[in-house]
């Protein structure tokens, strides 16, 4: 198992990891940055870093240009994590016995 795999378990896809990834090494970047550093076309890059917002793992730095800064590591996982427990929760008062 490597980084991309462990990543792929909290719900990131191959591509997203990649530039998780990318934004831990590297601090907040620009789209045009994030996509020259990892190989992936821009707009695959933009499609995965607007999915990275909406899954915790990223944020937007406002400002002209727009970067992309990362979640901590720690708070994405816990973050995941307890959103996990309460489906599991959702599901134990909902399915039938």
């Amino acid at each position: 198992m490597d980084l991309n795999d462990a990543l792929m378990g909290f719900g990131l896809t191959r591509q997203e990891s990649t530039i998780y990834l990318t934004l831990l090494s590297d601090g907040a970047l620009t789209g045009y940055e994030v996509a020259k550093r990892t190989g992936i076309s821009r707009s695959n890059t933009y499609t995965a870093l607007a999915c990275l917002v909406d899954k915790g793992a990223a944020r937007l730095m406002e400002g002209t240009p727009v970067r992309y800064i990362p979640v901590d590591m720690e708070e994405f996982c816990h973050n995941k994590l307890k959103h996990l427990e309460e489906l599991k929760h959702f599901l134990q008062d909902q399915l039938p016995v």
